[in-house]
């Protein structure tokens, strides 16, 4: 049976706060995502869909992988930092 996935909050809110984000209002700011999305993301309450999880990736510099446990994603859906070579 499949591992259920998982939203890693923990590594948003570390990303985040490397980034100098201490708040769920900075977050949506850098983001881009609803602060209340971001609220209901941290906190469990909804899982955040994959054009949310994109944002907060490419936002923070980081992939996909990290902030959902229990899937591996092909390098081709990973969101490419920004500034990188295409």
């Amino acid at each position: 049976m499949k591992k259920p996935l998982r939203f890693r909050a923990d590594v948003l809110t570390q990303k985040a706060e490397a980034a100098g984000d201490l708040t769920m209002y900075d977050i949506a700011v850098r983001t881009g995502v609803r602060e209340c999305t971001v609220s209901r993301s941290l906190s469990g309450r909804s899982t955040p869909t994959l054009a949310t999880l994109a944002a907060y990736a490419m936002a923070y510099g980081t992939t996909l992988d990290d902030l959902v446990d229990g899937m591996a994603l092909p390098s081709a859906v990973v969101p490419a930092q920004r500034g990188a070579a295409a």
